[in-house]
């Protein structure tokens, strides 16, 4: 059990990580190709996408486990969907109070929340799907 429970927490913290960095690089990079180097993304800004997920996805992935394990299946949905909603808020108030520094890169805190949250939720459920 010991095994099982390392690697869901390491698989879902690196997946997420490493797709809200994709998310965080092409919503602060693209739209703003024009700008120099230092203000798009960097060191900075991986390290708090990191931390942030730190903080967010283990109590996160340790909820909705404990949901599917102690709930009825109906409730496993609406279950993850109020974790992820409250990760979303959780994650945007950290971003939003480093957006003023632009030395951090966070531009649209709100937005990078939901969407860096979103696709990395889709992926997790995508990789489930795939593992049953």
């Amino acid at each position: 059990m010991r095994i099982y429970l390392t690697e869901m927490f390491a698989v879902s913290l690196v997946l997420t990580v490493v797709t809200e960095l994709a998310v965080v690089y092409v919503l602060l990079w693209l739209p703003d190709r024009h700008l120099k180097p230092s203000r798009r993304i960097n060191a900075r800004t991986v390290l708090l996408v990191t931390l942030v997920n730190i903080l967010t996805n283990p109590p996160a992935v340790l909820l909705c486990w404990l949901g599917r394990m102690y709930l009825p299946a109906a409730l496993h949905f609406p279950v993850q969907i109020a974790v992820e909603a409250v990760v979303v808020v959780t994650e945007g108030y950290v971003y939003s109070c480093f957006a003023g520094k632009p030395e951090w890169g966070i531009q649209r805190p709100v937005l990078l929340s939901c969407a860096a949250n979103g696709c990395s939720w889709l992926l997790g459920m995508t990789v489930m799907a795939s593992g049953r």
